[in-house]
C-alpha cells in the first residue's frame, strides 16, 4: 500500500494517531557550486503503530530524512516532532537523552557487543539508561525473544548465532525500551533472501502485535512490500 503523506492542512492527522511528523523539512550540504539539497521541503506524518518503509535510489534523500526524524542530524530548515516534542527545541544533551528514551535503532551490521550474551545485549539499553532491570523488564525481554524466535538463544554470544538470529536479537534490543519510533536502516542488507523474509516478517509483527511504530529505510521493493505504507523519495522530495 502506498502511503500518501499527510500535510499540516490535510485534516487527516489527529492527535494521538501520529508518532512523528516533519514540516517543510530541508537539508542542504555544502555551499556554492558544491551545494547539495538532500531534502527539499518535506511534509510527512508517520502513523502510530504501523510499519512504514521509506524507499528510493541512492541519493534520493531517504537516509537523510531518517537521520533528521531520528534526531541524528539537524535539518537546515523546518521542524521534526516526535512524541509531541519539537526536536529543534532540545540542546545536545537533552537530545541524547530523548533519543535514548524514545527512539530505537536496528542497523544493517547488527552492532551487537561480542563479549555479551544475546540476553545481555537485549538488556543493555536499560542499563545504559540507568533504568532498573526488574522482573517486568525481564518479562518484556522474554516476551520479545519469544515473538522474535530467539528465546532459546539468549544465553549464546553473537558469534554463536546466525545472521538472522543476530538481527532478531538487535530488534529485541531496540524494542526493550518501548520506543515511540523504531528505525531500521537497511536491516536485511547483510542477509540472504530467506533470512531477510524472516526478519521483515518480525518487523511487521512488531507493528501489528506490539503496536510499535517501525520506520524502515530500504532501496529494495521486495522489502518495502512487507510494510503497511510506503513513502517513495526522489531528489529530496516525496513523490
Amino acid at each position: 500500500m502506498t502511503y500518501s503523506p499527510m500535510t499540516a492542512t490535510s485534516g487527516q492527522a489527529t492527535q494521538g494517531t501520529v508518532a512523528a511528523s516533519a514540516r517543510n523539512l530541508t537539508k542542504t550540504y555544502g555551499q556554492g557550486d558544491a551545494e547539495v539539497h538532500a531534502l527539499r521541503g518535506t511534509d510527512l506524518d508517520l502513523p502510530r503503530g504501523r510499519f512504514i518503509a521509506i524507499m528510493g535510489p541512492s541519493g534520493s534523500g531517504k537516509s537523510t530524512l531518517m537521520h533528521c526524524l531520528a534526531g541524528l542530524d539537524q535539518p537546515s530548515g523546518g521542524t521534526v516532532t516526535v512524541a509531541g516534542t519539537d526536536l529543534g527545541s532540545l540542546d545536545d544533551d537533552a537530545l541524547t537523552v530523548f533519543r535514548r528514551e524514545h527512539i530505537g535503532f536496528v542497523f544493517q551490521s547488527f552492532n551487537l557487543l561480542p563479549m555479551l550474551t544475546a540476553g545481555e545485549n537485549v538488556m543493555l539499553p536499560l542499563e545504559l539508561g540507568g533504568r532498573r532491570v526488574d522482573d517486568a523488564a525481564r518479562e518484556r525481554a522474554d516476551m520479545l525473544a519469544d515473538i522474535l524466535g530467539v528465546a532459546g538463544r539468549l544465553g549464546h554470544r553473537p558469534a554463536e548465532l546466525s545472521g538472522g538470529q543476530q538481527q532478531r536479537v538487535a530488534i529485541a534490543r531496540a524494542l526493550i525500551t518501548q520506543p515511540d519510533l523504531l528505525f531500521a536502516d537497511e536491516p536485511t542488507g547483510n542477509l540472504d533472501s530467506t533470512t531477510s523474509a524472516e526478519v521483515l516478517d518480525h518487523l511487521r509483527r512488531s507493528a501489528r502485535e506490539l503496536g510499535q511504530t517501525v520506520v524502515m529505510v530500504t532501496h529494495e521493493r521486495d522489502a518495502a512490500a512487507y510494510a503497511d505504507y510506503v513513502v517513495t523519495m526522489q531528489d529530496g522530495r516525496i513523490v
